[in-house]
Formats: structure tokens, C-alpha cells, sequence
């Protein structure tokens, strides 16, 4: 079996550049990384001295109790001070709010407690402190509902206001088991839900939707996209209705792979819109630079089609290198105006943060495509030294193992098993083509091509496939 030369390429010269799958969802940036601390032991004492008096006079319900340990939840979690410190403070933090949590718990349910909870919860979350401000909405989630239970209204417009806000902080978090309990409460809410799709409501339907693709559960991903998509038609004259609609239709394409439903993805994928100018300018460029490359080896001009990709690997190799520095100048300034800004300055400075790294991504992602392009050019020419190099260095390159990146690393994996294989090595070989399965195989389905390839070298190598890959 022989691989064909530049794959990648030529499903670009050809329409098909979203065969890669993407993740289905980007919520709203909730930093949680990158957390807000202000040394602050003015704050902490007033906090301390609030929780004094609550505890001599704790108010209906234990409530004013309540209030005074969540404000000093807060104070606790914010104060900075060595990594270790931080640690420690969120801990206390976090057992603390427990105390509140369980006065709340078994305090009368109120439109006007299950208010203030979540108001408590933004602060701790546009503060980016995304523990606490989970307990914070989870508390505020069971106040609403208990309403809505006295109430009999399944879909409270409180409640499933703040599932939709904690809905985007578990999928900013990774926590799955929360986002297990509310991604199907807000599939089923969402064809009564009536409010309009502002950014924040609408970017918990599409966390809902990346939680399902992720775990696998393509019919439900499609059928909160396609219910989305039809909330965005019916409102055409929103202006935000065009570019979403792109959107969608680039996510039910990334679903349709999973699926092996190919002719109808790619029936979408042209749609496929991305993100911020900079990142399209980059992305453009590499795209022409890929045609020029497919145009030279379809006439079999390899070495054109080499210099092409060594003058692109110069240039990006720069561009890199300038983001990689300016994302330090960004880190550096975020570290100082955490020290000493004020809250403008520092959320002028996290934009900037936000944007070097996203620039940085964009050319490192760019480095790594460009390096598995030009390995294959080195690879067909015989090069196959050059070649593994440069396989080797676009995995080390790769800025994460998820979503669109996860089909050019196996394609790049692949590429790596038939050079280990010219040399005799097929152990590696082998190794490297199951593994290249075991990924693609519940991605792709069983029919695509580069499922289909990796089995049938691993059939040549003499071993039966490894067992599907789980998607993390």
C-alpha cells in the first residue's frame, strides 16, 4: 500500500478542508487559568469582621449567616500572595462556601434568594475564580428550581438562566459529569425557550452541543444545532443571524463526518467561516500556499513544489517566533498589572493576553501543517530521513491534541508509520497505524478513506486493528 502524496492538500484544492473534524463549540472566554488576585487584607478583615456579627445574629433562616460567609468566600479566594498561598486560599474558599451552600440549601426557596446566588456567582466568575463561582451557580440552579418546582414551570426563565450560565462555566472548567446533568436540560429546554439568542444563552446551546459531539452523541448533537439553527432563521433580520448561521452549518458538517454522512458535509463545508482577521489572513495564506504546492506535484515537479514549501516554513518559522515574543510581552504585562492595576487596565491587558495567545496558536498550528506538507514532498522524493524530521517536529509543534488537529496528527502519524516502514522497522510501523485507527476509526466511521488505509497497512504489517480511541 502506498499513501497518497499530500492528502491535505489536495482536499483543499478540491473544497473539502473541513474533512478535518472541529469541535463543535466555542463558549464565551471565561479564563480560568488565569484567575483575578488582589492582596487585599483590608477587605479579608472587614469580610472577617461581617462573619462576626452574622454569627451573633444569623437573620431569618441563617441567611445574613449565609451572605457574610459567601462574602468572605470571596475575599479569601482573591487574596494573591506565592502559588502555594493562592492554593491554600481556594481551598478555604471553597469550604466555606460549602457552609453557605448548605444554609441555602435548607433555607425557603425565593425568586429573590436564587437572584442574589447568581449574581454572587458572576462576580466570582468575571473574576475568573471558576470553583467558586460554580458552587456559587449550582447553589443559585437549586434555589430556582425548588421555585420552579413550587411553581410548576419546567422551563422557569430564572432556572434555565443560570443552567445556561453554568452551562458555560463547566465546559469553560472540562467538567463533564456537570455538563452530563445540564447538556440534555438544555436540549429539552430549548424549543420552549423563548428568550432571545443573545451571545451568552447562545454559546451555552453550542456547549451543550460540543458536550454531546465530544461524548460521541451525534443524534443529539445534531438535534440541538438543528433546532438552533432553526431559532436563527426565524430571527433573519438580526444582523447576527448570518455569520451564525455559517457557524451552525460548519458544526452540522463536523457532526456529519462523525457520522460518515461525507456528501452531505461536504455539501456544507464550504460554508465553514473562521474566526478573527488575523488568524483568516494567516490561514489564507496557507492555503494558497498548499495549491501552489498541489498545482507543482500534479505535474510532477516535486523539487518546485519543495522550494515552495521550504520558503513557507522560512516565513511562518518568523512569524512564529515574533508571536511567541510578543505573547511574552502580553504575559509579562498581565502579571504586572495584577499586581497594580486597576480593573479597566486589567481588562484592557487580558484582551491583549487573550489575543498573543490566539496569534501564537494560529502561527504554531501553521508551523506544524506546513512541516507534515513539505515532510510528504521529502518523503516522495525519497528523502525519507528528511522526511521522518519533519513529521517529528510538526508533532511536537501541533498546539493541542483536540478538535480539527486531531485528523492532520494521525495524517502526520500515518505519514511516520510508511517512512518507518521503508526502513524495516515495522514494529513502529505497526504501532503507529493502529494507533492511527484506533483515533480515526470512531471520528471518521469505518468507510472514510484514512480509516480504511490505516487498516488495510495494518492487514500488510500482519495484526489486527487496536481497539477505537475514546475522544477526550
Amino acid at each position: 500500500m502506498t499513501r497518497p502524496l499530500l492528502p491535505l492538500l489536495f482536499a483543499v484544492s478540491a473544497g473539502a478542508f473541513a474533512q478535518a473534524p472541529v469541535p463543535v463549540a466555542l463558549p464565551v472566554a471565561i479564563a480560568c487559568d488565569t484567575p483575578v488576585y488582589k492582596a487585599d487584607p483590608e477587605a479579608l478583615a472587614r469580610a472577617s469582621q461581617t462573619l462576626a456579627r452574622a454569627q451573633a445574629a444569623p437573620g431569618p433562616e441563617n441567611l445574613d449567616l449565609a451572605a457574610a460567609l459567601a462574602d468572605l468566600a470571596f475575599a479569601t479566594a482573591r487574596q494573591g500572595g506565592p502559588q502555594v498561598q493562592r492554593d491554600a486560599n481556594r481551598k478555604a474558599a471553597l469550604d466555606i462556601a460549602e457552609r453557605a451552600a448548605t444554609i441555602w440549601h435548607a433555607a425557603s426557596p425565593s425568586a429573590r434568594l436564587a437572584q442574589d446566588l447568581q449574581r454572587r456567582a458572576r462576580t466570582a466568575r468575571n473574576a475568573d475564580h471558576c470553583p467558586l463561582a460554580l458552587s456559587l451557580f449550582e447553589s443559585a440552579l437549586g434555589v430556582a428550581d425548588a421555585v420552579a418546582d413550587k411553581t410548576r414551570d419546567a422551563n422557569d426563565p430564572l432556572a434555565l438562566s443560570v443552567a445556561r450560565e453554568l452551562m458555560l462555566l463547566a465546559s469553560a472548567m472540562s467538567d463533564d459529569p456537570t455538563m452530563n446533568t445540564l447538556a440534555p436540560r438544555l436540549l429539552a429546554a430549548l424549543s420552549t425557550d423563548r428568550a432571545p439568542l443573545e451571545g451568552a444563552s447562545y454559546a451555552a446551546y453550542l456547549a451543550a452541543a460540543d458536550h454531546f459531539y465530544r461524548a460521541e452523541d451525534n443524534e443529539r448533537a445534531e438535534a440541538l444545532v438543528n433546532e438552533l439553527t432553526e431559532r436563527v432563521r426565524a430571527a433573519a433580520g438580526d444582523a447576527a443571524s448570518a455569520p451564525r448561521l455559517r457557524r451552525l452549518n460548519a458544526e452540522r458538517a463536523s457532526i456529519y463526518y462523525a457520522q460518515g454522512r461525507y456528501k452531505e458535509a461536504e455539501a456544507l463545508a464550504p460554508q465553514r467561516v473562521f474566526g478573527q482577521p488575523r488568524q483568516d489572513a494567516l490561514r489564507a495564506e496557507l492555503e494558497n500556499t498548499q495549491s501552489d504546492m498541489t498545482l507543482q506535484v500534479r505535474h510532477g515537479r516535486l523539487k518546485d513544489a519543495l522550494a515552495i514549501g521550504e520558503a513557507a516554513l522560512a516565513r511562518i518559522e518568523a512569524g512564529r517566533a515574533s508571536s511567541q515574543a510578543a505573547l511574552a510581552e502580553a504575559q509579562a504585562q498581565w502579571e504586572a498589572e495584577k499586581r497594580n492595576g486597576g480593573r479597566d487596565a486589567l481588562a484592557a491587558v487580558r484582551k491583549r493576553l487573550v489575543q498573543a495567545r490566539l496569534d501564537a496558536n494560529t502561527w504554531q498550528q501553521a508551523l506544524a501543517d506546513m512541516q507534515g506538507n513539505t515532510g510528504e514532498v521529502q518523503h516522495a522524493l525519497g528523502r525519507i530521513d528528511l522526511a521522518l524530521s519533519l513529521y517529528e517536529q510538526a508533532l511536537q509543534n501541533y498546539p493541542s491534541s483536540a478538535g480539527s488537529n486531531v485528523y492532520a496528527i494521525e495524517r502526520v502519524r500515518g505519514d511516520m508509520a510508511l517512512v518507518y516502514r521503508a526502513r524495516g522497522d515495522r514494529a513502529r510501523a505497526l504501532a503507529l497505524q493502529q494507533q492511527v485507527h484506533a483515533t480515526l476509526l470512531p471520528l471518521l466511521g469505518a468507510q472514510h478513506p484514512d480509516v480504511r488505509e490505516a487498516q488495510s497497512e495494518i492487514a500488510a504489517l500482519g495484526a489486527a486493528p487496536a481497539s477505537p480511541a475514546k475522544r477526550q
